[in-house]
């Protein structure tokens, strides 16, 4: 069972080390707290586009890229980019 325990002028959670580890946390875990109509719902900090290479990188397996576009030249890159 966990319980509040002051902490300056807040309060703190004790939460046990068993369920620190089932769920994945650490000291460096930066978690993010809401409200639900059941109570607390405690989860860990995560980049919004965490996991997303993995998911690109899984989609493309097998197949050889290509450009949707050759390269098209245009006004700009004759007349104005410069090296």
């Amino acid at each position: 069972m966990s319980h509040l325990v002051p902490v300056g002028n807040s309060l703190g959670l004790r939460i046990p080390k068993a369920i620190i580890a089932q769920a994945g946390f650490n000291v460096n875990t930066d978690l993010a707290f809401k409200v639900t109509e059941e109570g607390l719902l405690i989860t860990p900090v995560r980049n919004c586009r965490e996991g997303w290479e993995k998911a690109f990188n899984k989609t493309r397996q097998g197949r050889k890229e290509k450009l949707l576009l050759e390269d098209i030249p245009n006004e700009f890159d004759e007349t104005e980019w410069q090296w």
